[in-house]
C-alpha cells in the first residue's frame, strides 16, 4: 500500500509497505539537478553531492561509512539532471538509523575547507575518466550537440574549468537555495511503518524552510547535425539519435516500446542485425533520454572504421521501416511481454520500489499502480507506433555523432534521412 504525507514545510513522505519484505530503502530526492545551474557553476549539484559525505557536525567522513557498515547496509547517491537522490539500503528494524543519517548529511554537513580541495581532485579524475573512454565520451558529445547551450546539453560532472572555479560558497548559496522543504521528496519502499516515518521527519527536518521550488526553465530547442572527432583508438563509436516523448507525455510508454524493439533488447531489430547477423559491432544498443519537457532516442555503437557507414545507414533503415511501415503484431507483443516481465522482476526490488514512487512524484504528481502501468504498455498499438515516429523521426531532428580514426574530411558524406 502507498501511503504519501506532506509536512507543513512542504516536504513530500511517501512509502510503500511491501509485505514479506526484510529489507528497506530510504531516498531523500532533491528536484535540483545539472539543468537548474548557471554556465559559471556547471557542476555544482554533482559537487555538492560528494561534499555530503565528508562529514557532519556530528559524524565525520569515516563515522558515516562505518555506521553503514556496522548493519551491513549500503549507502550512496546520484544526481541527474533534474534531481539528486541520497539512499540507503537497510534491514528494515535498521530504517531509522539510516533515515537519521541522511537527514543529517543533508542538513548538518560541514563542507571542510581540505575535504572539499581533496574532492574537487576526485571529481577532476572522474571528469578525466570519462573524456579517456571513447563510449562513455561519445554520449557527451551526442547529448552536447542535441542540446547545444541549453542547461541539458552540458555534462553532470561539470567541465574542468567550472570545477575547478567552484569555491565553498558557492555550495554552500546552492545547497540554501535548492534545499528546501518544497524540493524535498522522501521516499521509503519495504519494510516499513507510514507514521513512525512521518513522526521521525517532522521531528528532524520539520524546521527546514519551505524554500521556492526549482523551476526547469525554457524547455530545449534540438539541433541536427554531423560531427567527427579524430581519436588515434580501434574502433568508431558513434551515436544517432532523434526527439523523443518527454517523461509526462501520454505517448512514454509507445517510446519505451519503440525503444526495445529498436535496439533495447538481444531480440531487437539492431543487435540481431548488426551484432548476430553481420558481426559488424559487439556493442549495439539503444536507449531513451528522458526529461520533463523533452527526451531523445539514442542509438549507440561501435564497429570498425571500414563499416561504420554502412552501420549507420542500417540504423536509417530501421528507423525508415518503424516511420512507413506498422510493426507485425507478433514483434510488438513480444515487446510488450519484455517490457512487462522486466517490470514485474523489479518490483521485487526494494530501490526499485522507492525509485518508482520517487519518480512518479516528480513528473506526475501521483504514483501509478504496477497494474495501471501494466495496462498503459498493453494498451499500446501498431498505429500508436506509427503516430509516434511520424512525430518524431523526423530529417531535422537526426543528429550525428562519430568518435575514432577517422576524421571530417576523410569520411564519406552520409545521407542523415530517413527517406
Amino acid at each position: 500500500m502507498v501511503q504519501k504525507s506532506v509536512l507543513d514545510n512542504g516536504i513530500r513522505i511517501i512509502t510503500e509497505r511491501v509485505p514479506g519484505a526484510y529489507s528497506a530503502t530510504v531516498g531523500f530526492w532533491v528536484e535540483c539537478g545539472s539543468r537548474h545551474e548557471s554556465s559559471e557553476q556547471s557542476g555544482v549539484s554533482h559537487f555538492l553531492e560528494h561534499m555530503l559525505f565528508k562529514g557532519t557536525v556530528t559524524r565525520s567522513a569515516p563515522s558515516i561509512a562505518k555506521e553503514i557498515d556496522a548493519v551491513g547496509g549500503a549507502l550512496n547517491a546520484f544526481t541527474s539532471c533534474e534531481y539528486s537522490c541520497y539512499y540507503a539500503k537497510v534491514a528494515g528494524r535498521h530504517l531509522s538509523m539510516a533515515v537519521d543519517l541522511l537527514a543529517d548529511i543533508i542538513l548538518n554537513s560541514v563542507f571542510d575547507f581540505d575535504e572539499l580541495e581533496k574532492e574537487r581532485r576526485v571529481i577532476l579524475q572522474e571528469i578525466h575518466m570519462l573524456e579517456d573512454s571513447p563510449e562513455e565520451c561519445i554520449h557527451e558529445m551526442f547529448t552536447h550537440s542535441f542540446w547545444q547551450e541549453h542547461p541539458l546539453g552540458r555534462p553532470i560532472a561539470g567541465s574542468v574549468q567550472s570545477v575547478q572555479s567552484l569555491e565553498r560558497r558557492d555550495l554552500l548559496a546552492y545547497l540554501e537555495k535548492f534545499y528546501c522543504g518544497s524540493n524535498l521528496i522522501i521516499c521509503v519502499a519495504g519494510d516499513v511503518q507510514h507514521e513512525d516515518l512521518v513522526e521521525q521527519i517532522s521531528r528532524l527536518a520539520g524546521d527546514l524552510p519551505v524554500g521556492c521550488k526549482s523551476a526547469a526553465g525554457s524547455p530545449p530547442l534540438t539541433h541536427s547535425t554531423i560531427q567527427v572527432a579524430h581519436k588515434d583508438i580501434e574502433q568508431v563509436h558513434f551515436c544517432l539519435g532523434t526527439r523523443a516523448p518527454d517523461q509526462r507525455h501520454g505517448q512514454r510508454f509507445t517510446g519505451n516500446i519503440l525503444n526495445t524493439m529498436l535496439g533495447g533488447s538481444m531480440s531487437s531489430r539492431l543487435f540481431q542485425t548488426l551484432r548476430e547477423e553481420r558481426g559488424m559491432a559487439y556493442s549495439v544498443y539503444s536507449y531513451l533520454t528522458s526529461h520533463s519537457d523533452s527526451g531523445a532516442l539514442v542509438v549507440y555503437a561501435g564497429t570498425s572504421a571500414s563499416e561504420v557507414q554502412h552501420a549507420i545507414n542500417i540504423v536509417l533503415r530501421e528507423l525508415s521501416r518503424f516511420q512507413h511501415h506498422e510493426v507485425n503484431p507478433e514483434e510488438l507483443q513480444a515487446a510488450k511481454e519484455l517490457i512487462k516481465g522486466q517490470f514485474m522482476l523489479s518490483l521485487e526490488s526494494t530501490e526499485n520500489r522507492m525509485t518508482r514512487l520517487a519518480k512518479n512524484e516528480i513528473y506526475l504528481g501521483h504514483v501509478q499502480t504496477p497494474d495501471e502501468i501494466v495496462e498503459h504498455v498493453q494498451q499500446v498499438t501498431g498505429e500508436d507506433i506509427l503516430q509516434l515516429t511520424g512525430k518524431y523521426l523526423r530529417d531535422e531532428h537526426l543528429n550525428l555523432q562519430m568518435v575514432g580514426p577517422i576524421t571530417g574530411e576523410g569520411f564519406p558524406s552520409v545521407d542523415l534521412t530517413l527517406g
